[in-house]
């Protein structure tokens, strides 16, 4: 982290709403930065997400107001700073034990917060990275097979995540995940106008056109991708690649423990055209609940 990085943090220590005191950054984006908080009324730890357009704006003298870096740049700042407050709107519309709480949000020093559960744990990366000692049909139990229910009660709830990866998902200790991060996510009767920040590998081909619908079918791209990830212990290759010829390995000749119906199953939900894409969760949680029955009958 660079000295003209860590000047636009909040400084350690720094209290919000006479309530939030800055314990240390988690994490920051081109859109925000994300703190480790201590709730001074509740002493309990939480994490705010700050809205910081970095390329738009600037911490004042104080080291605390944020303020647009340019007046042509005005517009802009507050247009994505409406579209950050809005996932404060649909934290609230969401109550699952697997999703992030939403606590509070507020405007302060010219800018805007927005105040969640801390979850502990791993992020779905590391723990993958983390080769733990685990069963594999358990971790299909009490890991994936909630983590598929979860994502149809959003899209059930009338939301699309819009950014499921490995590093929005949330591993704790007893196995079960949390899906965090919910600042791309739009409801699916708006308008899909809203910024969507890519990632390589887990964005499907409509993420990167404003023209392209956006619906149930790319969250199924991005889930079976981070499942990929998960069975192949590699990243799958960014659809960009895969547009002229797709060479993207299947999954069983990267792991053979597994079964074709799963590997099918999962590689559908890959499929770079919308309309060729395995269209529903239910296929995906038929084939995992399958597999896991497998996996248990060899013990594996």
């Amino acid at each position: 982290m660079g000295i003209s990085e860590k000047s636009v943090f909040l400084e350690e220590n720094v209290l919000l709403k006479n309530t939030y005191k800055i314990k240390s950054v988690i994490s920051y984006s081109d859109l925000s930065i994300v703190y480790l908080v201590d709730n001074q009324k509740n002493n309990k730890i939480q994490v705010m997400k700050e809205y910081y357009p970095k390329l738009l704006a600037i911490r004042d003298l104080d080291q605390k107001v944020v303020v647009c870096r340019l007046p042509r740049l005005k517009e802009k700042f507050e247009q994505l700073k409406k579209t950050f407050a809005q996932e404060a709107e649909l934290l609230k519309i969401l109550n699952h034990q697997h999703i992030v709480t939403y606590y509070d949000d507020f405007e302060e020093n010219g800018t805007c917060y927005i105040v969640t559960e801390y979850c502990d744990g791993k992020q779905f990366d590391q723990f993958v990275k983390g080769d733990p000692k685990y069963i594999l049909s358990s971790f299909f139990k009490k890991t994936i097979l909630p983590l598929i229910d979860t994502l149809d009660y959003i899209h059930k709830s009338g939301i699309i995540h819009r950014d499921i990866k490995p590093s929005n998902i949330i591993i704790g200790q007893d196995g079960c995940p949390t899906i965090i991060d919910f600042g791309s996510a739009i409801n699916l009767n708006e308008t899909n106008s809203k910024t969507i920040f890519t990632t390589s590998g887990y964005s499907p081909i409509e993420f990167y056109s404003d023209c392209s619908e956006k619906g149930i079918y790319s969250d199924i791209y991005s889930l079976t991708a981070t499942l990929y990830y998960f069975l192949t212990k590699s990243h799958p290759l960014n659809v960009s690649e895969r547009i002229i010829e797709d060479r993207i390995e299947p999954i069983r000749k990267c792991n053979r423990k597994l079964s074709p119906l799963v590997s099918n199953v999962i590689m559908w939900g890959l499929a770079v055209n919308y309309k060729k894409r395995c269209p529903s969760l239910k296929f995906i949680k038929i084939a995992i609940y399958l597999e896991y029955l497998i996996l248990k009958l060899k013990k594996t």
